[in-house]
């Protein structure tokens, strides 16, 4: 069983560099005719330099990550860490606690270093970047209490249900994370985004009229459009709707506001009322529960295997290395479940340009789109194999093209 966790770490690595390799090498191909004009020669050069950057520094980030945990493996680090546990508290629950807290600090500091390069250097040398140290710091502390409060309290109440009920347990386990996704996404921006950013209502104007008169033509009622702040971090564009039912909301990055014109923003917006209609957060969000279902089975074998326990160094089994164990060896399956999705992610992104069109801003939608990709460095030539693997969103190129053929 040790060798075989080993031999699905080393195979996961090498078809992530290999994928990250190929599509490293497909920069240089021919740019699509329709985003010629994207980039000019300056602006290419400069991709180029920036795509070559993020590329040498993930292939650095995913070779130490795979080695650190493979060292982890051979020298038993993880019935170690429950030794440390194990001599601060009696009580079993805890001590899985501790044992998570422990490992996700470990690393936590093997990896700051990776996202400070990323953020303080490339980032920063390419104008993305408008994070200041504080900012970051800031951000650093609200993500560990998010997690240590919403990860600790979830995982000390299923350690709780499974401690009392066994297996028993992972039907309430289910419906627990289930209740979980459904709060999130009601309180996705009612909540979480407020607590690293500030929301503000879309103000009157020329915009602001324009969106109410698209979303009566498209019989859609607008009851939110918020302006994220986006700009405190990053120079980067976007858009995005979340919630369903009475919690829906469209948000706009400030920066969109600042980089297209009227009719652009109204073109994305129309896009994301497209994913309203078409009811896409919740279909994710069934899926989601199915996912989630199928996880939690795979998870009981971990559970109860003293094979997969006695193989990597502990005597019985332990409940916080069998989830660490059931995340590493269940990433060749995840990576499979995602190219469906990823399908059916991509379709619904053509449903929703289309929905644009339709309204009247198909001129508008493939102009937004080439301001998109040029303010965000988009990839114009990304690998075939890696877009049907892993794009959540079509390339521009396509999206384009789709555009222009469907009307």
């Amino acid at each position: 069983m040790f060798q075989f966790t080993i031999i699905v770490i080393l195979a996961v690595f090498i078809l992530d560099i290999t994928l990250s390799t190929l599509n490293y090498k497909h920069r240089n191909q021919p740019i699509p005719e329709n985003v010629s004009d994207v980039y000019n020669e300056e602006d290419y050069k400069t991709w180029l330099e920036y795509t070559m950057e993020v590329f040498k520094i993930s292939i650095i980030t995913k070779i130490f990550s795979t080695v650190v945990l493979i060292l982890f493996l051979l020298f038993d680090v993880f019935p170690k860490l429950a030794q440390v546990t194990e001599g601060i508290s009696s009580d079993p629950i805890i001590q899985t606690l501790l044992f998570f807290g422990l490992y996700l600090f470990i690393n936590y500091v093997l990896g700051i270093g990776f996202s400070l390069y990323r953020t303080f250097n490339i980032e920063e040398r390419y104008g993305f970047n408008k994070t200041t140290v504080k900012t970051f710091i800031l951000d650093q502390i609200k993500s560990v209490i998010l997690t240590i409060t919403l990860g600790g309290g979830l995982l000390y109440l299923l350690l709780y249900l499974y401690q009392k009920f066994g297996k028993e347990s992972l039907f309430y386990a289910w419906l627990i994370i289930v209740g979980l996704i459904l709060l999130i996404n009601i309180l996705y921006t009612k909540v979480i985004i407020k607590i690293f950013n500030k929301l503000t209502p879309l103000p009157d104007g020329e915009l602001y009229e324009k969106s109410k008169a698209l979303a009566k033509g498209m019989g859609y009622e607008i009851k939110k459009i918020s302006i994220v702040d986006a700009s405190k971090r990053s120079s980067r564009l976007n858009a995005f709707f979340s919630g369903f039912g009475k919690f829906k909301s469209i948000i706009l990055y400030d920066t969109l506001l600042e980089k297209c014109s009227t009719d652009e923003i109204i073109s994305v917006l129309a896009h994301e009322i497209g994913h309203a209609k078409h009811k896409d957060v919740l279909r994710n969000f069934f899926i989601a529960i199915v996912q989630m279902a199928g996880y939690i089975a795979i998870l009981s074998f971990f559970l109860s295997s003293t094979t997969f326990a006695t193989a990597f160094g502990f005597s019985d089994i332990h409940l916080g290395f069998a989830l660490i164990l059931f995340g590493i060896l269940f990433e060749p399956i995840g990576i499979l479940i995602k190219i469906p999705l990823s399908a059916l992610s991509r379709k619904a992104e053509y449903k929703a340009d289309a929905c644009a069109a339709e309204a009247g801003y198909k001129d508008a939608m493939i102009s937004a789109l080439k301001v998109l990709a040029k303010e965000n460095f988009v990839n114009l030539t990304p690998h075939p194999l890696i877009v049907k693997l892993t794009y959540s969103h079509p390339p521009v190129s396509q999206r384009i093209d789709a555009l222009t053929k469907d009307n």
